[in-house]
């Protein structure tokens, strides 16, 4: 199977005919994330950072649905068992990624739910915010000491002193 992508985001000639998938072109994130539940897979070709994987990776793993999106070192340590669902940054492994998904959804939603499981809690987002909490606190000093995550940042306490 091969597949290009198009400037406008699409695949120019990615064959799902007598396959069970549709391409369905470039969407809304609120409407990607609002329908992810409905799909067996959901391909990203947005490159990741090499230290983690987009929010739509996670919101992916999330509704149940297979992410498939180009592989680095967070998702090679973090996510072993989606492998074969990951692709570097050309047509032949997106296709093969994709590929994977379709010779046996089963396993591949097997190897979703299994990393899932093996992210949560780790990687939840009150994992993050906590982190963010006390990365505040760590920089704030005493004058962030009353801050909470859901409490906006009283005036002036990022603003440096001026010189008298």
């Amino acid at each position: 199977m091969a597949a290009g992508i198009t400037e406008d985001g699409g695949w120019s000639d990615l064959d799902v005919a007598g396959r069970p998938a549709r391409v369905l072109g470039a969407m809304t994130f609120d409407a990607m994330r609002e329908g992810l539940g409905g799909h067996l897979a959901a391909v990203s070709l947005n490159p990741n950072i090499d230290l983690s994987v987009h929010d739509r990776v996670f919101f992916a793993l999330g509704a149940g649905t297979v992410p498939v999106f180009d592989t680095n070192r967070f998702s090679t340590a973090e996510m072993p068992h989606r492998t074969r669902y990951g692709f570097g940054q050309d047509t032949t492994s997106i296709a093969a990624a994709v590929e994977a998904v379709l010779a046996d959804p089963a396993a591949a939603q097997a190897a979703t739910a299994t990393t899932m499981s093996e992210l949560y809690p780790r990687f939840s987002m009150q994992r993050s915010l906590q982190d963010i909490h006390e990365i505040t606190m760590s920089i704030a000093g005493a004058a962030g000491a009353g801050l909470l995550p859901a409490e906006p940042v009283p005036a002036g306490v990022w603003t440096p002193k001026q010189a008298a």
